[in-house]
């Protein structure tokens, strides 16, 4: 699969997963919370509930405690809660109730929870209800009112401190959490299974569609070079005849003009087939080879040197050694003769262009300076576009905006990446990006040439 094909659908995909990864966060954070709440507001309902309880007996509590012992209640405390705890009424695991009297001395108290940091009795407030939450219970203090009669005011009897402990509601809410996690976690695998089926369904036309246009591309391609060629035959039969005399030179000039346009028609249509073929040989590495790609980056600056000093532009070349890798060379040195060339051509005069290439990790660097008016960074993308045309600086009679775009193809058939940059000075960067050769493949690729020491250099 092209390398447009496999990013977009890793980019649909990965949308994909996180959309429903997100819905399924946002539900299950969404249960976890209401039960949370939930579970909070019981708890100090039950609390509450406890505590009332409780304030009703406070006063047969002490009327027993005065009767069974005949002395006050707080006098008899131990043989009071000795009573208490053999009475199993009261379900009081994780729970604590203490009763005091009107004095604020405990009377009796049952059950052995207990919270730190809770303050019994209050500093403030000590008439009013006051209930405190921590993270392993809820503590409520209530005063207790006996109510003499209707025109007497209520007596204050004493008071009442309940304890209750969060304990299971923590646990059921760590067993409620966890299930959600694993339940979201199979969820998101199974949204991402499903996902792929989805992208690959969606795809598909699409791809079949882009398939049978790059047919079409190359097959109407195939056909037009025919006639091009017949008619730059005539051109030429013309051109190198006898009958060039009898033709006036205005006449002459027309059809050089038609010979140029046809030439670039020629130029234009086998753009396209290259183009056509790496989209349809895409994963292709039959012609590959291991080589140095130092030896072919000299051998384009060397040749193409006549061209940058018509063009009175200064080439010069950067090499930092045996950087080897398994490619097509073919491909490989028409990429890097579009990236040479264009340097060239937008370069002022006097100005100079530099070929730089160096070893990065995996990964071999070549890029290409110039000096000329370079990329604005919006357009930096967009110049690998096909048939994209960026500025009038940039832009040349005769350039189709293929260029770029068969750079990009070739550099990603090769698993590698192509940018456009600013220089370090002044103009454009182009960063081309290759995989080196593994390690297991050195070994016939050292054996056809002397392993040597390079530096950089500059060669004019």
């Amino acid at each position: 699969m092209p390398a447009d094909y496999a990013s977009a659908r890793r980019r649909l995909i990965i949308r994909y997963a996180i959309f429903s990864s997100s819905l399924l966060i946002a539900y299950a954070a969404s249960v976890y919370l209401y039960v949370r709440n939930t579970s909070q507001a019981v708890e100090q309902a039950q609390v509450m509930q406890l505590a009332a309880d409780s304030a009703s007996q406070l006063p047969l509590l002490r009327h027993e405690l005065e009767e069974a012992n005949g002395q006050p209640a707080e006098i008899s405390q131990a043989k009071v809660v000795a009573d208490l705890a053999n009475r199993n009424t009261i379900h009081l695991d994780g729970k604590q109730i203490r009763w005091f009297n009107a004095d604020l001395k405990e009377i009796t108290r049952y059950g052995n929870f207990s919270i730190n940091g809770g303050t019994i009795p209050p500093l403030k407030n000590l008439q009013s209800s006051q209930l405190q939450v921590f993270d392993v219970g809820l503590l409520i203090w209530r005063p207790v009112y006996v109510h003499r009669g209707i025109h007497q005011p209520p007596r204050l009897e004493g008071y009442v401190s309940v304890s209750l402990s969060s304990e299971p509601a923590h646990k059921e809410l760590t067993r409620l959490r966890n299930g959600l996690l694993i339940g979201a976690t199979l969820a998101a695998i199974l949204a991402a299974v499903v996902s792929q089926w989805m992208v690959a369904s969606s795809l598909n036309p699409i791809r079949e569609h882009i398939h049978r246009l790059h047919q079409f591309t190359a097959d109407a391609s195939h056909e037009l070079r025919n006639p091009l060629t017949a008619i730059r035959s005539v051109f030429g039969s013309i051109f190198y005849s006898q009958e060039r005399d009898a033709i006036s030179p205005l006449l002459i000039h027309k059809l050089c003009l038609i010979d140029q346009a046809v030439a670039q028609m020629a130029q234009l249509i086998d753009d396209l087939l290259m183009l056509a073929r790496l989209d349809k040989n895409f994963a292709d590495k039959s012609a590959w080879i291991a080589f140095n790609l130092e030896d072919l980056v000299e051998d384009i600056v060397n040749l193409y040197q006549g061209m940058a000093q018509d063009h009175q532009v200064q080439l010069l070349v950067l090499a930092a050694g045996f950087v080897h890798l398994r490619a097509h060379p073919g491909r490989l040195k028409q990429l890097i003769v579009n990236l040479v060339v264009n340097a060239i051509r937008f370069s002022p005069r006097g100005g100079t262009v530099t070929v730089g290439l160096h070893c990065n990790g995996r990964w071999a660097e070549l890029w290409v300076d110039d000096q000329g008016p370079g990329i604005p960074e919006q357009e930096r993308q967009q110049v690998f576009e096909r048939f994209w045309q960026g500025d009038k600086a940039r832009s040349q009679a005769g350039n189709f905006g293929l260029g770029l775009a068969m750079a990009k193809a070739i550099t990603e058939s090769h698993g590698g990446q192509i940018m456009a940059l600013a220089a370090p000075m002044t103009g454009c960067r182009m960063l081309l990006r290759l995989p080196l050769l593994e390690p297991k493949g050195l070994p016939d690729l050292l054996a056809m040439r002397p392993v040597h020491a390079f530096s950089p250099i500059n060669r004019p």
